[in-house]
């Protein structure tokens, strides 16, 4: 059993991978590559009658020159044509023609089954990405996630057509050495007894060329890693001049994947190189056996060369293809490994699809830890009511931000409870209620899009939407920047809104957020990375939108929460207390450090 588990192992655990996405179909590709080989061979075998008579000048006569092969030669007679030349060469044609249709329809379903494969693997990658719980994302290396969605993926394709091309050169070396069998057992036993010789050589290639694909892969994670870092972090790398000390590590990684790219094309190189003197060699020693040691006659010479080209061929061509499938199973490895991580870390929401609208949010006792022990939150207690603003502020690592990943449901707490509505959180549809919040970050997120794209993210241009979209403009106050523009809505924006300040990406982000119709706005230090002037004019955007959503800031600056309703001062993962800016500002002596130093 062992041994048997052994050989399903080595052999078959990709057919198994592969079967998994495209299913029964699979077997369609076998039954296709066997119907080409089968008439192919047949094909061929009629050569000998037709060189036979050529060479006497009448109707062939059997002489058991085709072997078992001759039923075909019957098979013709019983349909009423004798073996003449016309007729034997006819029914050859036929052959290769209705052959031919059938690799056609080979290779359009292969195509069609590779397509479907490489769509359903990058479907799961994106959906598995999509459904990541957010504290997994987090421990999750970046640069990996990148280069396998993209990088790896695009190996897949490269793999499944080696691999499957790898399957019909089997299928149809098969083929041909049943069909030797047929026609001559003793030909048979010595290619297969080559085909099994020629394995050891290129075994050592096979072995050395995955491990090399496998690191490959990795050495792509790190260096989209490292690059992802580069771009992100590039104004600061520039400034102090150590990019110079950076870049050194960038090439250290593409060196190392120019060696493993190397040790694959010379295995590659080899692999291509031996092919033919393989051939040679192998036709000759059979050729010589058969004449000097079986007495094989020329007809039986000239129909074992037939076959032993298209067996051979097909040795060395699996060899070939096989390579190349080993050579991309780094991309496959890694596709399959992240997609299961993907669902390991999936996260687990109750699903109701009711729509809902947040009219009031309660924290009771809320405490965060985090997988390492450390306690963010603690016994936080915070009622917020419908179209009212909130503010919370404090020093770093205070627990403002965590507050927000919690309101919004990126994380849970360790303990306490979430209401929303007076119902607990867990039992309501968690994607239908984000849908109800707006998220406005330090760093707006803008795509190399137009604005109209960038706010409506992709909606189409209908009545409805056109209108939403102008009223979320006129919201966050960008009628006028976005009028004097040539193709105003139309507008491309560039890499992370390259082409427009940093106040119009937040408006556009703003804007964004009133276009989905939210109930809650969260700002998150949105305003702290922009200059005063354009400080005061996003702070007039969040004026105006008080009253009309229940917001929520999270700030530093005293002018972004002076009319906020509520101020809640924070420490240490605890509220200290809450109140309105006048309040605070008489009753908390370290509230009022913090405006007298203006820390926020």
């Amino acid at each position: 059993m062992k041994f048997l588990n052994k050989i399903i192992d080595k052999y078959f655990r990709h057919f198994g991978f592969f079967y998994g996405y495209v299913g029964p179909r699979l077997f369609i590709i076998i039954l296709l590559s066997i119907l080409v080989g089968l008439l192919d061979g047949f094909g061929l075998a009629l050569f000998i009658p037709i060189f036979e008579i050529a060479a006497d000048g009448s109707d062939f006569q059997s002489s058991g020159s085709m072997g078992e092969l001759d039923f075909l030669l019957t098979f013709l007679e019983d349909l009423g044509f004798s073996l003449s030349m016309n007729s034997v060469m006819v029914f050859m044609i036929v052959l290769f023609l209705v052959k031919a249709i059938f690799r056609f329809i080979d290779g359009y379903f292969k195509i069609k089954l590779q397509n479907e494969f490489v769509r359903n693997i990058r479907y799961q990658m994106v959906d598995g990405l999509s459904d990541l719980e957010y504290k997994q994302f987090l421990k999750m290396d970046s640069g990996r996630i990148q280069n396998t969605l993209s990088a790896e993926a695009l190996k897949l394709t490269y793999a499944f057509l080696a691999y499957f091309n790898s399957l019909q050169h089997a299928i149809l070396l098969l083929v041909y050495i049943g069909l030797a069998f047929l026609s001559n057992y003793q030909f048979a036993i010595l290619v297969s007894l080559g085909g099994y010789l020629s394995n050891f050589i290129f075994r050592y290639l096979f072995k050395n060329t995955e491990k090399a694909s496998i690191h490959l892969s990795g050495l792509g994670h790190s260096f989209q890693s490292y690059l992802i870092q580069a771009v992100h972090n590039f104004k600061y790398l520039k400034a102090t001049n150590y990019f110079n000390n950076y870049k050194s590590k960038l090439k250290k990684v593409v060196d190392e994947i120019e060696i493993n790219q190397r040790k694959i094309g010379i295995y590659s190189s080899i692999m291509n190189s031996a092919r033919e003197p393989i051939i040679l060699t192998v036709v000759a020693i059979i050729i010589l056996i058969q004449v000097e040691f079986l007495g094989g006659t020329l007809a039986s010479i000239v129909l074992s060369l037939v076959f032993l080209y298209r067996a051979l061929n097909y040795i060395v061509t699996l060899q070939g293809s096989w390579q190349g499938f080993i050579s991309n199973i780094g991309g496959v490895v890694a596709s399959v490994e992240l997609i299961k991580e993907f669902r390991i870390n999936k996260e687990i929401i109750f699903s109701s699809n009711e729509e809902i609208k947040i009219e009031s949010l309660n924290l009771e006792k809320i405490s965060f830890i985090y997988p390492n022990g450390a306690k963010v939150l603690e016994d936080v207690q915070i009622n917020m009511e419908p179209l009212k603003t909130y503010a919370f502020v404090g020093e770093s690592g205070s627990g403002k931000t965590t507050l927000v990943n919690l309101m919004i449901g990126l994380v849970h707490p360790s303990e306490g409870r979430i209401l929303v509505n007076g119902k607990d959180r867990k039992s309501i549809d968690l994607l239908n209620y984000r849908k109800r919040f707006g998220y406005i970050t330090q760093e707006p997120v803008i795509f190399n899009d137009t604005i109209y794209n960038n706010v409506t993210l992709w909606a189409s241009k209908s009545p409805e939407n056109i209108d939403r979209f102008q009223h979320a403009i006129q919201l966050a106050s960008m009628n006028q920047f976005m009028n004097e523009l040539p193709d105003q809505e139309d507008t491309r924006l560039g890499d992370n809104g390259l082409l427009v300040s940093g106040g119009q990406k937040q408006r556009i982000s703003i804007a964004r957020e009133l276009f989905k119709d939210v109930d809650v706005l969260i700002f998150d230090e949105a305003t702290s990375a922009l200059d005063s002037e354009t400080e005061r004019l996003i702070q007039d955007n969040i004026d105006m939108l008080m009253g009309r959503f229940t917001i929520v800031i999270i700030a530093h600056r005293l002018s972004t929460i002076r009319k906020s309703d509520v101020i809640t001062l924070m420490s240490k993962g605890k509220v200290v207390q809450s109140g309105d800016f006048e309040a605070l500002l008489s009753s908390n002596p370290q509230f009022k450090r913090m405006v007298e130093l203006q820390e926020f």
